[in-house]
C-alpha cells in the first residue's frame, strides 16, 4: 500500500465524539529531528521539520475522560552515511513526511479548587511515515504504540503545564521497496521495539494560547534478517536488514484553543 493511501486510511479511521464543552485545539511548530542507525560506517540524519497539531479532550472536570491527539509533519534533513551496497560513504539529505494519530483515555483529578488538573493518561496510537533517501530508495513505516505518563495543565492565564511518561512500540513494519533498487522481492522488516521516555513542558499565556516545548521519539532494535536477490547488477543473494535505529524529536509549539 502506497504511503498517500495509507495515511488515508488511517486518517478516515479516527472518528471524534461529539461531546458538548470538549476542550480543541490547534498547534504549529518547528521540530528538530535526530535519526540515527547503529552501523559501520555509521548512518545520522538531523534537521528542521515542520509539524501542525489538532487535539480534544472531553471537556469534564474530573473522573475519566477521552481524547485524541494528531500531528502532520514534513521536512527535509541532512544525511550522513553510507550506500546501501558497497559501504561507500555518502552525504545527502532525506524527505520526511508523517502522521501521526492517537487516541487517549485518561482520568483526571482537580487540585487547587480546580484551578490545576493532574490528569493520568493511557494511549493507543498509529504512527506511519515515509523516509526518503533519493528518487528510487524510500522506506515506508507503520507503527502501533502504547504510551502512559503524567500532565500537569490549568486553564487559567499565566500558568505552567507539563507531562512525562514512557512509551512503547509493540508493532513495527517497515517497507524498504526493495524492487525499485534492483532486488527480485521486497520481503516486509519488523525492526523491534524499545522503550522510550517522552516530556513536554510549556506556558499558558492566557485562556487561549500556550506555547510549549517537547521531546519524544522512538528505539528500535535490529529487525531479523531477510535473504533478497540483486538482478540489476548481478549481485546474487544479500542479506538486507534493519539496523537499530533511534529516533528523536525535539520541538517547540504554538498551541491555541478553539472552544
Amino acid at each position: 500500500m502506497k504511503l498517500r493511501q495509507l495515511l488515508l486510511v488511517i486518517t478516515g479511521t479516527v472518528c471524534l465524539p461529539a461531546i458538548s464543552h470538549a476542550q480543541l485545539t490547534l498547534s504549529a511548530g518547528l521540530e528538530y529531528l535526530q535519526w540515527e542507525e547503529d552501523t559501520t560506517p555509521a548512518v545520522t540524519e538531523d534537521g528542521f521539520l515542520f509539524a501542525l497539531g489538532v487535539g480534544y479532550t472531553q471537556g469534564r472536570d474530573s473522573g475519566f475522560l477521552v481524547g485524541y491527539r494528531g500531528r502532520l509533519w514534513t521536512g527535509v534533513v541532512d544525511y550522513e552515511g553510507s550506500t546501501l551496497l558497497t559501504n561507500q560513504p555518502v552525504t545527502s539529505t532525506t524527505n520526511y513526511l508523517g502522521l501521526t494519530n492517537e487516541l487517549q483515555g485518561r482520568w483526571r483529578r482537580p487540585l487547587e479548587g480546580k484551578k490545576y488538573r493532574l490528569d493520568i493518561l493511557a494511549g493507543l496510537g498509529i504512527d506511519a511515515w515515509r523516509r526518503e533517501l533519493s528518487s528510487v530508495q524510500r522506506e515506508d513505516y507503520l507503527v502501533a504504540y502504547l504510551r502512559t505518563g503524567l500532565e500537569f495543565d490549568s486553564a487559567s492565564s499565566n500558568t505552567w503545564l507539563a507531562g512525562l511518561g514512557v512509551k512503547y512500540p509493540f508493532w513495527i513494519r517497515e517497507d524498504a521497496h526493495l524492487t525499485n533498487i534492483g532486488f527480485d522481492s521486497n520481503p516486509e522488516l519488523s525492526p523491534g521495539g524499545k522503550i522510550s521516555a517522552y516530556a513536554h513542558l510549556g506556558y499558558r499565556m492566557s485562556r487561549w494560547w500556550s506555547i510549549v516545548g517537547y521531546a519524544d521519539g522512538y528505539r528500535f532494535s535490529k529487525s531479523d534478517p531477510v535473504t533478497v536477490t540483486e538482478v540489476r547488477r548481478g549481485l546474487g543473494t544479500v542479506t538486507v536488514f534493519q539496523p537499530a535505529s533511534d529516533m528523536l524529536f525535539l520541538g517547540v509549539k504554538l498551541e491555541r484553543v478553539l472552544r
